[in-house]
């Protein structure tokens, strides 16, 4: 699925008449890790937390007043559980979130779809660090990245510009649900979506996990929309019908790309081909043929494609992949 955009960490500013004390303390309770602001954001998902220790009683914390900065990879909510249950609240005088961050994904004519997304939301173009020490617990900043959202993201994964808004991040998030994929279709002038059919054989009926695993690959590799399935008859040869599923996958990728990640699915680690996805564009199969690289046989060619697909996933997800690949294997025993 193609990710349009997602939250970013939650910020706190935590003010302190013992800032030391309190960051031990939460290092301790947390195996959080103290860094800096640019390692921190470097180090960050979407459910990480990142605090900032400051004196009591900074109504705007700017970035000179910051004294320690902690990343604690947890949701914000179990932080402040945590806080409590662990009776570190005694050495905090005051706390407060800093402004929301939304991760926003372009493609095409980026500079188009920040200025309208600017435009929409009445929003200041800022640099980041600019965006974040002018940035109250109201307001949200948008980054963009071309990189699909999975992955991960540092500072020089962002355009340069950012927007700053006066709305909080739980109401811009709402309207980008709806809104998201105007912006991205405005940027794309020149750049056409890919309807195609992938349609999946096995002599084995193992459809649903077939599906699954591609649906894992697609997803991490946040290629594009699956927005159709169905059974479908095929006729491979005169007078032969067979029954086939298909998906409707909507890409901004050439349909070749999309056929280097079918081959590769099509093997387990062991070599062993267990489906055949064909890959339907504008009612014409693409060959494996038309993604051959230095004279590699099909075989060897999907191997290839199939090592590069899983340095893409993450562990869970890697493994989620081969256990589905051992059920199909052990179903043919």
């Amino acid at each position: 699925m193609l990710s349009l955009f997602r939250l970013g960490p939650k910020m706190i500013v935590i003010g302190s008449k013992n800032p030391e004390e309190l960051s031990n303390e939460i290092s301790k309770s947390f195996s959080a890790v103290k860094t800096n602001l640019i390692d921190a954001l470097n180090s960050t998902y979407e459910n990480s937390t990142i605090i900032f220790i400051t004196e009591p009683n900074k109504k705007i914390a700017h970035i000179k007043d910051i004294l320690t900065t902690i990343y604690i990879n947890m949701p914000s909510d179990e932080f402040y559980n945590n806080l409590i249950n662990n009776r570190i609240c005694e050495k905090i005088n005051d706390i407060r979130t800093a402004p929301g961050i939304i991760v926003m994904r372009t493609q095409g004519d980026k500079d188009k779809i920040i200025s309208s997304v600017a435009y929409e939301y009445r929003a200041k173009m800022l640099p980041i660090f600019d965006s974040l020490e002018n940035g109250e617990s109201n307001q949200t900043i948008i980054l963009f990245t071309e990189k699909p959202l999975n992955s991960r993201l540092t500072i020089n994964s962002f355009d340069s510009t950012t927007l700053l808004i006066d709305e909080n991040i739980t109401t811009i998030s709402s309207k980008l649900r709806n809104q998201a994929l105007r912006f991205l279709n405005e940027g794309l002038v020149d750049r056409p979506w890919y309807e195609l059919s992938i349609r999946i054989y096995d002599r084995y009926s193992k459809y649903d996990m077939h599906y699954k695993r591609l649906s894992i690959a697609l997803d991490n590799l946040d290629v594009g929309f699956i927005l159709g399935e169905m059974w479908t008859k095929d006729t491979p040869r005169f007078l032969l019908s067979v029954l086939v599923y298909q998906i409707k996958l909507f890409t901004l990728l050439p349909p070749t790309e999309i056929k280097k990640i079918l081959l590769g699915l099509e093997y387990t680690d062991d070599g062993t081909r267990i489906v055949d996805f064909d890959l339907i564009y504008k009612n014409k199969k693409i060959d494996w043929t038309e993604v051959k690289v230095n004279n590699l046989e099909r075989k060897n060619l999907g191997m290839m494609f199939r090592e590069e697909i899983l340095k893409t996933l993450s562990d869970e997800q890697r493994q989620k992949l081969i256990n589905l690949e051992n059920i199909i294997l052990n179903t043919r025993e």
